[in-house]
Formats: C-alpha cells, structure tokens, sequence
C-alpha cells in the first residue's frame, strides 16, 4: 500500500510540477492549538470540553483550507501594491516543505466514511515540520488507526528521502475523537 501511494505522489509531482502550491498557515494552525489548549484547560464540564474540541476543530479545518492565508494575502495586497493587481498573476514558488506537504496532502488525504470512520490530513505545522491530523470516531479500533497513521509516516519519510530531505523533515501528529453527539 506504501509503495503505491509513493508512486501516486511520484506520479503527482510529473503531472503538477509547474503548478504553485500554497501552504497552509502554520502560525494559523498553532494559535489554533494554543486557544484549544487555554480552554481545555479552563473548562469546567463535559460540555464545555466538547464545546473547545468543536472550535478547535472549525479552527484547524479553516487553517488546513487556507482560509488564513488567503485573507492575509488580501490584506498585505492592498496595502502593498498597487489596486489594479490582480491576485493569482504574481509568480509563487513554495518551499521545500510546502511543496512536500502538498505532495503529501494530495496523496494521503482522507475523509471520513461509513466504511473508515476516520479522517487524515496533512498539513505544514512549521517550515521543517509535516502534521498529520487524524480524527476519529471513538468506536473505531486503535489498532487500524495507528496503521493508517505508520503508513502515513513511511509515504512522507520515503517522498522526502526521494528528494534528500529526510535529514531535516520532522513528523508529529494529532489525534482526537469526534466530539460526543448530542
């Protein structure tokens, strides 16, 4: 399974090679986490745990779609270039770590189904660093779930081994439940 999807994302980078990629905010992704961390803390009951875990989760999802990003682009093009700019024409090339959370992201991604009750995304949580961020439903068996995550963490070692990266990538995860239905 690891080997085919090292292939697909060799496969990806043939195919998408001059296209720019865009990584997500990792300064967006981290005061995500910190807000999180502060109101688990503060939290007095269930619900309000619940409550922080959602918001954590509206938060990294919002993060993960680049909707940071895009907003503080929109502010630094206005205030920094002329208005008949448009966004898009300015020439963007990634770094090595965005362009290795792309590949991965594009590969690995999952969402969850009725079938594999778990999600997995992969996102750049600093310049050397490729989060894996996993959810699940509290019934799902650990067991599968750390295989999903090990394969994971072998496609990314493996791509970035491809490129000679290996020596600076560093791999961390996240994994939280789904909130209780209420």
């Amino acid at each position: 399974m690891v080997d085919r999807l090292v292939l697909a994302g060799c496969a990806l980078v043939l195919i998408v090679a001059p296209v720019h990629a865009q990584s997500p905010c990792s300064d967006c992704f981290n005061a995500a986490q910190a807000e999180a961390k502060k109101c688990l803390d503060n939290a007095i009951s269930a619900g309000d745990r619940n409550d922080c875990l959602e918001t954590r989760h509206a938060r990294t999802k919002a993060c993960s779609e680049n909707q940071c990003r895009e907003d503080r682009e929109e502010v630094t093009t206005t205030e920094s270039q002329p208005t008949n700019s448009r966004p898009g024409v300015t020439p963007y090339t990634p770094t090595e770590g965005e362009w290795l959370a792309l590949l991965m992201r594009a590969g690995l991604r999952r969402e969850a189904t009725p079938d594999h009750p778990y999600s997995l995304d992969i996102v750049l949580a600093d310049p050397q660093t490729l989060q894996i961020v996993v959810r699940h439903a509290s019934t799902l068996d650990r067991n599968r779930l750390n295989k999903a995550i090990e394969a994971a963490r072998e496609a990314i070692k493996s791509t970035a081994r491809s490129y000679g990266w290996d020596k600076w990538v560093k791999i961390r995860e996240t994994v939280e439940a789904y909130p209780a239905q209420k």
